[in-house]
């Protein structure tokens, strides 16, 4: 949260504005003066993709192998 607290203090100074209460509640009006075409894209988060690296999927692999290989105790 640090870099949202530090977000929000930027706009207060750049606006002048002293209260969080305030500066919240007008970007709040403000942003749903927009309508639905114009804020959703400013309220649809970045989603990032994570690549699983090859070494890491093989050993993923290697261990499913020999937990598929193993035989459960009861059956012993």
């Amino acid at each position: 949260m640090p870099g949202t607290r530090q977000a929000l203090a930027e706009l207060m100074a750049w606006s002048g504005i002293e209260e969080q209460g305030e500066a919240i509640t007008l970007m709040i009006h403000h942003l749903h003066g927009l309508g639905q075409g114009g804020a959703l894209p400013l309220l649809t988060p970045p989603r990032h993709e994570y690549v699983i690296p090859q070494n890491v999927s093989r050993k993923l692999e290697f261990a499913n192998q020999r937990e598929e290989m193993r035989v459960p105790i009861d059956e012993i």
